[in-house]
């Protein structure tokens, strides 16, 4: 990894963890000091926020089998052209190097990480279209190949088990705060000033 990237995820996680620390801080002393203010605080955002109903919009099938199979030439021909296109603008017309250069100038980041950013843009365009280009050959010539793969990968996935889980209100952390109010606030107090004065240290040993 470039230097210049890992000195900016370090700086990044440091400016993280000295929000987290102060952050702890204000907690613990409201915890410590004004225990009815941080349950008021509570009280209004722990809303209980249901995920049925996006289960439900997810749970909606949309077919376009029928439509696509009715249509199979024009679409066919269409899905082609455009993959042809995309496989010949990534794969022959653009050219890297100014594309990087213009690509800095406008956002004003490193060219090591533009690069790694449009080499993976070009990588998947290059695999999507040539999927693409497959499924719209099997359309025009085979579309029985097609069908048969279809049949195996449609497979009706149900959220409704995946998200039973979230349904359940997980109140123990709560609970254990209010019984022992004073003790967390302590607590989050000494371990956020800690961890502050060790960050604050190491960035005046390191600037």
């Amino acid at each position: 990894m470039h230097p210049l990237i890992q000195t900016w995820l370090l700086q990044s996680a440091v400016i993280f963890l000295i929000v987290g620390s102060v952050g702890g801080i204000l907690i613990g002393a409201l915890l410590l000091f004004r225990p009815q203010q941080l349950h008021r605080i509570s009280a209004l955002l722990d809303r209980w926020v249901s995920t049925r109903r996006m289960d439900q919009a997810l749970e909606r099938s949309i077919r376009l089998d029928p439509w696509f199979y009715r249509h199979r030439k024009p679409a066919g021909i269409l899905v082609a052209t455009g993959s042809l296109y995309v496989l010949y603008f990534f794969g022959i017309q653009l050219d890297r190097e100014p594309a990087i250069a213009g690509l800095v100038k406008h956002f004003g980041h490193h060219p090591l990480l533009v690069g790694g950013l449009l080499d993976t843009l070009v990588l998947s365009a290059l695999l999507g279209a040539l999927c693409a280009l497959l499924a719209a050959l099997f359309a025009l010539f085979r579309p029985s190949l097609l069908r048969d793969f279809e049949e195996g990968a449609n497979r009706w996935l149900s959220l409704r088990r995946t998200l039973k889980p979230l349904e359940i209100p997980h109140d123990d952390v709560a609970r254990y705060v209010g019984r022992y109010t004073r003790q967390v606030g302590t607590f989050l107090m000494l371990g956020g000033l800690y961890t502050l004065v060790l960050l604050l240290i190491w960035l005046s040993r390191s600037g």
